[in-house]
């Protein structure tokens, strides 16, 4: 078994609730990857394989009189998470992160309020070079005939590199699993997905797609 990790996104929107009690819609999207990490025999990540093997969500609403009691919050969150198939060790950090916003968002309970909150959680895989060719685990195969050939040098030239904005900075790049926290740069490809600059550099000098997507990163004629 491999090591989880956990990305997260979440938005509010205001909503025009019914006249009565002000309720929060909290909308969970929860999705899995599978990320096999193939190394050498100095640790060295000389190649990446990625799948996405399901996808979850969830819709409740919830009285937002209830912010007012954190523990029973909290206990709702809990249950919800676990229904999802979040592991708890991720828990405190969401949850923290869902109340934060929702009493930002309500204005003390009085202003009803829509939640996206997108889960992204990864299972990490590493493989010594000297196994490869006794692998074959959810789709990925030993055959070298197999194996993804890169971009052009050209086309990673004209991928242009941007500071991270506050916003980007609540995701995680999805090769390293690192937070995108504005301080390094990062690099948007065609499909609109962010990565370290360093990372998605990589990752095309030995695929010709995203890593998230799997969208093609084609060659844009001049």
């Amino acid at each position: 078994m491999g090591t989880v990790h956990c990305g997260y996104g979440l938005k509010l929107t205001r909503s025009f609730g019914l006249p009565g009690l002000p309720t929060g819609i909290f909308n969970f999207s929860v999705r899995w990857h599978h990320l096999l990490v193939f190394v050498d025999q100095l640790g060295m990540t000389t190649n990446f394989q990625h799948a996405i093997l399901s996808e979850l969500s969830l819709s409740i609403e919830m009285p937002l009189c209830i912010l007012g009691w954190q523990s029973l919050f909290e206990a709702h969150m809990q249950r919800v998470l676990y229904a999802l198939g979040v592991h708890p060790s991720f828990w405190p950090e969401i949850i923290g992160l869902i109340l934060h916003m929702a009493l930002w968002g309500s204005r003390h309970g009085h202003r009803p309020f829509d939640m996206s909150i997108n889960l992204e959680l990864v299972l990490k895989e590493e493989v010594e070079e000297e196994s490869i060719k006794d692998i074959s685990f959810g789709g990925y195969e030993s055959d070298a005939d197999q194996v993804t050939q890169g971009v052009s040098r050209s086309t990673i030239e004209k991928l242009e590199e941007k500071s991270c904005s506050a916003w980007d900075g609540d995701g995680h790049c999805c090769i390293c699993l690192e937070k995108l926290d504005g301080i390094e740069k990062v690099m948007e490809i065609p499909c609109s997905h962010f990565f370290h600059s360093r990372c998605i550099i990589h990752w095309l000098e030995r695929n010709n797609s995203c890593p998230l997507c799997r969208c093609k990163v084609e060659e844009v004629d001049p």
